[in-house]
């Protein structure tokens, strides 16, 4: 075992409303920080206390998980599956018209496998999170 210590990553993205529109700042959480996203599934809202933006809400978008796969909301569980895609898909871009292949990707539950995880913000608190560039 490496004595090495994780660190994930969160990737927060200021939506289409509000201050951050448009914009997205990446930050890097330790390990026991992690924990309250274990279990959470696209779609749902995390409180921003929980990663230290009080009055924040976020919703989890996606992610990927250490070895670069993508989540995608329709596999259910926490699982890697190699499914059929087709037309431009999350982790898919074909090269010709109609063609299809099979490409692995993660489950919509996040685990500890996980090293990004994809946020929008939902509702915005009092302390600035993007800074304004003049």
């Amino acid at each position: 075992m490496s004595s090495e210590k994780l660190v994930y990553k969160l990737n927060i993205s200021g939506g289409n409303k509000g201050p951050g529109s448009g914009l997205s700042k990446l930050i890097e959480i330790e390990e026991k920080k992690f924990g309250p996203f274990e279990g959470k599934k696209i779609g749902d809202i995390v409180k921003g206390g929980l990663i230290g933006f009080a009055n924040y809400e976020f919703a989890i978008t996606g992610g990927s998980d250490f070895s670069g796969f993508p989540m995608r909301k329709d596999v259910h569980g926490p699982v890697k599956k190699r499914i059929l895609v087709s037309k431009r898909a999350i982790g898919y871009k074909p090269r010709r018209k109609g063609e299809k292949r099979r490409k692995t990707v993660r489950g919509n539950e996040i685990t500890s496998d996980m090293t990004l995880v994809n946020l929008k913000i939902i509702k915005y608190g009092e302390s600035e999170l993007f800074k304004k560039v003049e």
